[in-house]
């Protein structure tokens, strides 16, 4: 697992984020950096997430 330590430095999570925020962070996290994978739960939220849009 490597980290996209430029991507993480240009995308910070916001303190408090929305769902929409989090679930946007985490999309963006998934596509550019590989340093940690989602967990079930993380995946589950996201694919819900998804099918709300």
């Amino acid at each position: 697992m490597t980290i996209n330590k430029e991507w993480h430095l240009k995308n910070k999570m916001p303190k408090n984020p929305s769902q929409k925020e989090r679930m946007e962070w985490h999309i963006g996290h998934s596509k550019n950096c590989d340093c940690r994978k989602p967990t079930e739960k993380l995946l589950a939220e996201i694919k819900e997430y998804l099918g709300q849009k």
